[in-house]
């Protein structure tokens, strides 16, 4: 049987049950169904008005309109790229070395490259639809800004579905790469030394943008224009498939065509065949020894941590050192537990560097509000852009518990009946969980707010402000994800993404995302009197009007906090989600 054979049965397979969930979920959950197609619907038609009103905005700036819309174009493509490489990558590595139905496979007779192959395109099907959906409503607004014909988006369409398949080819080949030739302290060493050179890089851009800024101060607008587009000239590298892309979309919107409308879709097409043949290099000879290497550092690390912990009683407490501040909120048992979900957190790179590029971006963005500052010299401008980047915080947060808090207590998986069985109670369980996700994640995003407050130069009182709105909304945003991972568990998978990318992971970020935009809109009324007065009041607390939307997001908080929790334990009691284990 050729591997083309083999991999057709894994994807008719793995289709079917897809199918199956999902006709189970929408009879089941009709209104969980509802809420989440409502709630993408809503999305796609919102989305669509505000890019349409902020592209027919670019679009009549006087001599840069074009221009500047096009560049927005190149550089919406390669921030995809980037994003459905990492994603790929990750995802990837999940499936291939982290997952039991990978063991699985690999006893079957079903060659090493056909397991390879559909293990990457599965990734790169649950990365991309995402992106698909926040596209769409892009595209569809260029088209009109355009005025395109019906042509436009049938070519859009099927140059779209190569271009991603070759930015998922570049994560599988990444992956592949990096685990079968590097180890652990190699990979960990040049992320570190890439996050050195990236942090550098956007310092001394920083600093040279703020050198040129002050040198052309009060000249021609064209300079302005030239330094925003100089930050972004990466972004139209001849070398990049996203460029292709963008190039292409844009000359096809054009009235008249040229030779790129053909050159760059036949490059990409080439690209992705040639990247095709990679690939199943890559599975047929690198992976079962990347799989075998894998399963040998984790047996090795293992194997040094058991020595070391076993050496004295004066290493056992130093590797194992007894709970601090935890022990004092939940006690000891659960405090233990606590430490065991950071450990195991930190020991999977595949969930920490998502962690750590996501907060590292959010610091960098925070550290270029300086800049912005100079800019701004009206009260009203300045708390606009704090409640924008508040807003951007508050997504970013309620994405990153989606992601890492919903997950945790499905990857209990069938070791939850040892939980079940021990001292340690279920929803005491559920408590611990809440409470470490809350404090980690609220303590760097309240340090981000700090960070952001003191480059706004916001008042020492509003920073606080903004401080204690993003730590009630991760008290909440915790709350959902993990009264949502209880609700909705899935015990018989062991990778997150896939947890994540189910029907209950869709209605938490749903929810979380209404969670925030409501939080934020009621909170900018509490503070109407600056963009009213344009000027910043040290005694708004004392106004009747400022406590009433205060109150209510005290409200909404308690209750997105408290109910979600009560779900969950009314669930744990009726022991349906331990019936299989």
């Amino acid at each position: 049987m050729s591997t083309l054979s083999q991999f057709l049965i894994l994807m008719r397979a793995h289709f079917r049950m897809l199918r199956v969930r999902t006709m189970l979920t929408a009879t089941t959950s009709r209104i969980m169904t509802a809420a989440i197609v409502s709630f993408l619907l809503a999305y796609s038609v919102t989305a669509y008005f505000l890019f349409l009103h902020g592209l027919n905005y670019v679009k009549k700036l006087p001599a840069a309109g074009a221009l500047l819309s096009d560049r927005i174009i190149y550089l919406m493509f390669f921030c995809f790229l980037l994003m459905l490489i990492f994603s790929v990558a990750v995802t990837a590595y999940i499936a291939l070395y982290r997952n039991r139905d990978t063991k699985w496979l690999l006893t079957l007779p079903v060659s090493h490259k056909a397991i390879f192959l559909w293990k990457a395109f599965e990734s790169s099907l649950y990365s991309s639809w995402g992106m698909l959906v926040i596209l769409a409503p892009l595209l569809l607004a260029f088209a009109n800004v355009r005025e395109v014909s019906l042509l436009f988006f049938l070519k859009t369409l099927g140059l779209l579905i190569p271009f991603l398949l070759v930015a998922s080819i570049v994560g599988a080949l990444v992956l592949i790469t990096a685990v079968r030739w590097f180890n652990r302290k190699q990979i960990a060493i040049g992320a570190v030394l890439i996050a050195i050179v990236v942090i550098s890089s956007a310092v001394l851009s920083g600093l040279e943008g703020e050198k040129i800024a002050n040198e052309t101060m009060g000249l021609s607008s064209g300079l302005t224009f030239q330094r925003v587009l100089h930050h972004t000239n990466i972004s139209v590298n001849r070398a990049l498939p996203s460029t292709w892309m963008a190039t292409s979309l844009i000359d096809w919107s054009r009235p008249y065509q040229n030779f790129n409308g053909l050159l760059y879709p036949a490059l990409l097409i080439s690209n992705l065949l040639f990247g095709l043949l990679l690939l199943g290099f890559a599975g047929q000879k690198w992976f079962y020894r990347s799989w075998n290497y894998s399963l040998q550092q984790s047996a090795q690390s293992v194997f040094v941590r058991n020595s070391k912990s076993h050496s004295d009683e004066e290493s056992l407490q130093r590797n194992f050192p007894k709970p601090s501040f935890m022990r004092h909120i939940t006690g000891r048992p659960l405090a233990a537990l606590a430490r065991k979900d950071f450990l195991t957190f930190f020991r999977e790179p595949a969930q920490w560097v998502q962690f750590a590029v996501i907060f590292g971006l959010l610091a960098i963005y925070c550290g270029g509000l300086r800049q912005i500052n100079g800019e701004i010299a009206q009260p009203r401008d300045q708390y606009l852009v704090a409640f924008l980047n508040l807003g951007v915080c508050a997504l970013a947060l309620s994405t990153l518990t989606t992601r890492f808090v919903f997950p945790q207590f499905s990857l209990e998986g069938r070791r939850l009946w040892i939980l079940a069985m021990s001292p340690m109670k279920l929803p005491g369980i559920v408590i611990q969980k809440f409470l470490t996700g809350s404090f980690y994640s609220g303590l760097l995003v309240v340090m981000i707010l700090l960070l952001s407050g003191y480059n706004l130069r916001l008042p020492w009182q509003d920073t606080v402000f903004f401080a204690v709105a993003i730590a009630l909304l991760a008290l909440g945003l915790n709350a959902l994800a993990v009264g949502y991972g209880v609700m909705f568990p899935n015990l018989e998978e062991s990778n997150a993404a896939k947890i994540v990318n189910g029907s209950g992971g869709t209605l938490c970020l749903v929810s979380s995302f209404i969670f925030v935009v409501t939080f934020i809109l009621i909170l900018a009324w509490s503070r109407i009197d600056v963009f009213r007065q344009n000027e910043f009041s040290s005694d708004w607390i004392r106004d009747p009007g400022a406590l009433a939307p205060i109150s209510m997001n005290l409200a909404i908080t308690a209750m997105v906090t408290t109910l979600p929790l009560i779900f969950s334990q009314k669930r744990l009691k009726r022991l349906e989600i331990i019936k299989n284990v």
